[in-house]
């Protein structure tokens, strides 16, 4: 077997733990491991993150808010569906904002209605 066929194995056997792992760590206390495991949730590109990601669109930290975008824009979850790469545009995280800002409104509309 070649050696890319056995690094494209290893990614899949270890995709869920890995991204589940990097989750936990968008919680940490360190503002720096928030942002290299956002960073590396992106480069995972596992769309099951895109939900933990985008709340931290949301945040003070300007550079985790960065990396969070650019995750999403690799990652091209449903959720940022039809967001371009962020280097490509300059206007990618009020594109993002806004994705989550109508999200989170259709989620309480929605919730509203249900009641």
């Amino acid at each position: 077997m070649d050696s890319r066929m056995v690094s494209l194995t290893a990614v899949r056997k270890f995709r869920q733990p890995l991204a589940e792992y990097l989750i936990s760590g968008l919680d940490d206390n360190d503002k720096w491991v928030r942002v290299i495991a956002a960073e590396m949730l992106g480069a995972l590109g596992d769309p099951h993150s895109a939900r933990f990601l985008q709340p931290l669109l949301a945040g003070w930290d300007s550079d985790l808010r960065l990396v969070a975008a650019r995750s999403l824009a690799r990652i091209r979850s449903p959720q940022s569906a039809g967001i371009p790469p962020a280097r490509s545009c300059e206007h990618c995280m009020i594109l993002l904002v806004a994705d989550e800002a109508l999200t989170r409104l259709k989620l309480d509309q929605a919730s509203a209605h249900s009641l």
